[in-house]
This record gives structure tokens, C-alpha cells and sequence, in this order.
């Protein structure tokens, strides 16, 4: 008994000082330091009736946020904001490692279609055939990449308001 004591005291002590460094961060809550912080970038911004716009910033007043989606302007009322990070675009290896994937995953489902295209019988004409390969060795691997390329995503978010 006295060994369980014992042991169950060791763990205490050792474990007390890494849960009391243990903060917990809260959000920024405050719209002034989102006005001071924020200069320009890619916003993603989550509105009360949790529906999420992304765009770029445009302006930020007492009253709203204005970004720029899809070449027109949106202006958001501080009132229906509920969060807002800012999005860092995906690193370049990070897409090209994607757009790499894709390409080879576009080339192995063309190469596989192309294979089983080149041993069907055509007949008189295997023009058909012949160009249903093409497309298969060129246009998956190109579709491919850009699947490949989507699937890297926006980047890293960092939530920099959070409504109280």
C-alpha cells in the first residue's frame, strides 16, 4: 500500500507542472485589434447562420467587413460575423505533390483505358479507337493534375476573430 502511495505521489508531481502550463488561448474577440491586425489577404469569414464566404479583404469599418469574392464586392454586417481566419495559400511543394499524384493517377486510369482500347477489335476503321487513346493518354493525366492540384487546398487558417 505504502508502494502504491508512493508511486501514485511520483506522478503527481511530475505531471503537476505540465497541466499547469497548460493554457487554454482564447480567441481574439476584439473587432478594434481586427481592424489593426488586418491589412490585406485571403479572408475566410463565418457568418451566425453559420453559412462561410472566402475572399479577399477589401475593408474593415466599426459596421462591417467588405471582401471581394468572385470579382464583386461583399459587405458583411459586424453583427452576422461569427469568425474570421485568415487563409495562407498551400505551400508550392505541397501542390506540386498533389499535381504529381494526380498526374500519375490520370496516366494509370489513361494507360489502362488506352490498353483496353488497343485490344478490342475495330473492324475495318480504328479511328475511333485511335483517338479515344489519345484523349485517354492526354486528357487524364491533365485532368489529373488539376484534380490533383484542387485537392492541395487553400492553406493554413488562423482564426483571428472570434464574435463573443
Amino acid at each position: 500500500m505504502k508502494i502504491l502511495a508512493m508511486c501514485l505521489c511520483w506522478v503527481l508531481i511530475f505531471t503537476s507542472p505540465g497541466v499547469l502550463a497548460q493554457q487554454v488561448q482564447t480567441p481574439n474577440q476584439s473587432w478594434d485589434d481586427l481592424r489593426q491586425t488586418l491589412t490585406a489577404g485571403k479572408l475566410r469569414v463565418e457568418k451566425k447562420d453559420n453559412k462561410t464566404v472566402t475572399g479577399e479583404l477589401k475593408s474593415i469599418s466599426d459596421t462591417e467587413l467588405v471582401i471581394e469574392r468572385k470579382g464583386k464586392d461583399l459587405k458583411i454586417e459586424r453583427q452576422q460575423v461569427k469568425n474570421v481566419w485568415t487563409v495562407a495559400p498551400a505551400s508550392r511543394a505541397k501542390r506540386r505533390a498533389f499535381s504529381a499524384m494526380g498526374f500519375a493517377g490520370g496516366l494509370l486510369g489513361g494507360a489502362m483505358i488506352a490498353v483496353g482500347l488497343g485490344f478490342k477489335q475495330c473492324g475495318d476503321s480504328c479511328g475511333d479507337e485511335g483517338a479515344g487513346i489519345l484523349a485517354a493518354l492526354v486528357a487524364l493525366p491533365i485532368a489529373g493534375i488539376y484534380v490533383g492540384y484542387k485537392l492541395a487546398g487553400d492553406g493554413k487558417r488562423t482564426l483571428v476573430y472570434s464574435a463573443p
